[in-house]
């Protein structure tokens, strides 16, 4: 099935909206504007929210989101702030439309009625979405590429939920964790302990790293993929 594609850019915020009508893509670059405005007014009135990297206490549609997720993953705000832009973004038309992806930095935002591939960058894996009533959300942290602050060495580190602000949040948290030491059993380790934290809010999390690959809890099913650079979203 076919659909349109859109890169769209505003100040930092740099995004790839997949959707049916152009309409569509029109209310979600709407609430992408919106959703900034308000982390940007609480900047404004509160910098420590831009630059802390601890839990944080802050209300409002967006920002009470990234601090919610800041709590349970034990991260700053701002650890959420591209997933909780993809979430509203998708949430502005999920009630009118049954497809609608926003790719914000690659934290991901899904609603779809149509099975989709999603590569995870670098690696050659894919992630297969099913049909869904449900947004899906796939967020990846990755210590070597992108512009997010990652204080570990993984290549990617993906976390899948149905909320991309918490996604985006536990992914920064496992990233941190993992070091350019690690080897695959100290690797299936931190992530063995990062269920133990993480399993009730999220449904699964995957570490990519040189040629090691890691798991935990209920993924989408993984396939062997060429991804395409010029599809991939900084």
């Amino acid at each position: 099935m076919k659909y349109l594609r859109f890169k769209f850019k505003f100040k930092e915020t740099v995004a790839t909206i997949l959707v049916d009508r152009k309409e569509d893509y029109e209310k979600i670059t709407k609430a992408i504007i919106e959703a900034r405005r308000e982390i940007e007014d609480a900047i404004s009135k509160d910098p420590l929210f831009l630059t802390t990297y601890e839990p944080y206490e802050c209300s409002g549609k967006v920002t009470g989101r990234m601090c919610y997720a800041s709590k349970l993953a034990k991260v700053g705000p701002m650890a959420a702030v591209a997933g909780a832009i993809a979430q509203y973004a998708v949430e502005s038309v999920a009630d009118d439309v049954n497809f609608a992806v926003v790719d914000n930095g690659g934290d991901m935002a899904i609603l779809t009625d149509r099975e989709l591939v999603v590569g995870i960058y670098p690696s050659n894996i894919g992630f297969v979405i099913e049909p869904c009533d449900e947004i899906v959300a796939i967020c990846t942290s990755s210590g070597k590429i992108g512009h997010s602050v990652s204080l570990g060495y993984a290549d990617a580190a993906t976390v899948v939920s149905n909320d991309a602000s918490i996604a985006d949040a536990f992914a920064t948290a496992l990233g941190n964790e993992i070091k350019e030491e690690l080897g695959k059993e100290e690797i299936e380790g931190v992530l063995s302990a990062f269920w133990e934290r993480a399993g009730k809010y999220i449904s699964g999390a995957m570490v990519v790293k040189d040629e090691i690959l890691g798991f935990v809890g209920n993924l989408p099913k993984i396939v062997r993929v060429k991804i395409n650079p010029d599809l991939i979203t900084f």
